[in-house]
C-alpha cells in the first residue's frame, strides 16, 4: 500500500512570494515614495547643522619680535644679577679651617631669575586656551548673538542653562598628530575649536568676539602677572635692605659693648700698674737679627699691665676720642657696600619701564593667539544616510502592506469556497 506525501501548508513557497511581491510592485513603489516624500517634507533647507572647525594659531616668531626689549631685559637682568651676584659671594666667603665649610652672609641682590618670565608663543598661547577653556566668553557671545532664542523658553534661567550647555559643546582639541609626518612631510597642526550649529553668520561673529575678547583678558592676565612679580621683587629689595640695616646696628650695639668692657678692662689693669709701680712696658721682648731686619718675639702670655700705666691710659684715652667709630666695626664696611648696591641697583625700575613700552600697556592691539576663522572648515551632515533610511522604511512597510493584503484577499477566496 503506497502512502501519499502530505502537503505541509506552513511551507513558505518562495516562487509564490516572489509572484506576490511582483504583483504589488506598484503598491511598494507608492510607499517608498511617500516615506521618501514624507522625510524630505520634514527636513528644512534654512536648518542644515553643520560641524565647524576652526584653527588656533599661535603667535608667529615674527610678530613675537614686538615683545623682544622687554624680553632681553629680563634676559639680561638675570644674567647680570647671578654674575654680580657670585661675584660677591666669592669676594666675601669666609672659610672655616677647622671645618672645612664656607659660609657666606652677603645677601644677594635683586635676582629676577625665575620670578619674572620672558614673553613666548608658548606662554602666550597657553593661557589663551585656559581663557577659551573657561567657556565664559562663549556664553557671553551665544547670548549677544542670539545663537539660541529667549522665546524658546520658559523663564531666564532654562535659558542660561542651555546657553551654559551650548557653550560646553564647544570642544577645543589638541593637534592632531599626522601620519603624513613619518614620510617625511612635515606639515603644521593647530589647536581647533570645533562646533556644531545650522547657522554660520552668526558662529563666525562668535569665533570673531571670542578671539578678540580672549586676547584682551591675556593681556590684563599678563600685566597683572607682572605687576604682581614686581611687587613681590619689591617687596623682597625692601626686605634685604631691612635686614641689612638690622645687622649694622647690632654690629654698632655690640661695638659699644665691647669697647665699654673694653675700658673697664684697661681700667682695671692700668691700676694694677700704678699699683706696682709699672710705668713703662716690662713685657719680654726677644730680639733676633739679621742682615735685613730685626724680629721681636714678644711673650703675649704676660698680664696686660706689664705693658705699664703710661701705655694703657693713652689707649683708654685714644679710645674714648674715637670721631669715627665706624672704622673699627669688622664686617660694617662689607655691608654697607652690599646695602649701597642694593639701593642702586635699578633693575625693577628698568623692567617697569620696559613693561610700559612693551605693547602690554599702550592702545596698540595686542595679539596673543588668533582664531583664523577665514579657513573654517564646514562639514555638514550627509543627507544621504537619511534618503537612504528613508527608502529601506518605506520598502518594509510597502512589503508589509502587499502580504497583509494579499493574506487578507486569500482568505476572503477561501471563505467563499
Amino acid at each position: 500500500m503506497v502512502k501519499n506525501p502530505q502537503i505541509d501548508n506552513n511551507e513558505i513557497n518562495l516562487i509564490e512570494l516572489m509572484y506576490i511581491f511582483w504583483e504589488g510592485k506598484w503598491k511598494i513603489a507608492v510607499a517608498v515614495i511617500i516615506s521618501f516624500i514624507a522625510v524630505i517634507s520634514i527636513q528644512s533647507p534654512k536648518i542644515k547643522n553643520f560641524t565647524a572647525i576652526t584653527e588656533i594659531k599661535p603667535l608667529s616668531n615674527l610678530e613675537l619680535n614686538k615683545f623682544i626689549e622687554f624680553n632681553n631685559m629680563i634676559i639680561n637682568t638675570g644674567t647680570d644679577t647671578n654674575t654680580n651676584a657670585n661675584a660677591n659671594a666669592n669676594a666675601n666667603t669666609n672659610t672655616d679651617t677647622n671645618t672645612g665649610t664656607s659660609t657666606n652672609d652677603t645677601s644677594e641682590k635683586i635676582n629676577v631669575a625665575g620670578k619674572i618670565k620672558i614673553i613666548s608663543n608658548s606662554k602666550l598661547l597657553n593661557l589663551y586656551l585656559d581663557i577659551l577653556n573657561d567657556r565664559s566668553l562663549f556664553e557671553d557671545a551665544i547670548r549677544k548673538f542670539n545663537l539660541l532664542e529667549v522665546s524658546q523658553y520658559d523663564n531666564e534661567k532654562e535659558y542660561s542653562e542651555a546657553i551654559i550647555r551650548l557653550a560646553s559643546s564647544a570642544k577645543i582639541l589638541s593637534p592632531q598628530v599626522n601620519n603624513n609626518a613619518q614620510k617625511g612631510n612635515l606639515e603644521k597642526s593647530y589647536h581647533t575649536i570645533n562646533f556644531t550649529y545650522h547657522d554660520a553668520k552668526k558662529w563666525i561673529s562668535v569665533l570673531t568676539y571670542v578671539g578678540e575678547f580672549a586676547n584682551k583678558q591675556v593681556k590684563k592676565t599678563l600685566i597683572d602677572e607682572y605687576n604682581k612679580s614686581l611687587l613681590f621683587l619689591r617687596d623682597q629689595k625692601k626686605y634685604q635692605l631691612e635686614d641689612i640695616a638690622i645687622k649694622i646696628d647690632n654690629l654698632l650695639i655690640d661695638y659699644d659693648r665691647e669697647i665699654s668692657n673694653r675700658v673697664e678692662y684697661l681700667k682695671e689693669q692700668s691700676a694694677i700698674a700704678k699699683k706696682l709701680g709699672i710705668a713703662k712696658n716690662t713685657i719680654e721682648v726677644q730680639t733676633f737679627g739679621n742682615q735685613n731686619a730685626l724680629l721681636s718675639n714678644v711673650k703675649t702670655d704676660s698680664p696686660f699691665y706689664l705693658r705699664g700705666y703710661e701705655a694703657i691710659n693713652k689707649e683708654i684715652e685714644l679710645i674714648s676720642t674715637r670721631k669715627n667709630k665706624k672704622a673699627f666695626i669688622d664686617g660694617l664696611f662689607d655691608l654697607e657696600k652690599e646695602k649701597r648696591a642694593i639701593e642702586q641697583d635699578q633693575t625693577l625700575e628698568r623692567l617697569e619701564l620696559a613693561l610700559q613700552s612693551s605693547l602690554l600697556t599702550d592702545n596698540k592691539k595686542f595679539t596673543a593667539a588668533s582664531i583664523n576663522t577665514i579657513t573654517t572648515k564646514f562639514k555638514y551632515e550627509d543627507d544621504r544616510k537619511i534618503y537612504v533610511i528613508a527608502i529601506l522604511i518605506g520598502l518594509i512597510a510597502g512589503i508589509f502592506y502587499v502580504l497583509i493584503s494579499n493574506a487578507f484577499q486569500s482568505f476572503r477566496v477561501s471563505k467563499k469556497n
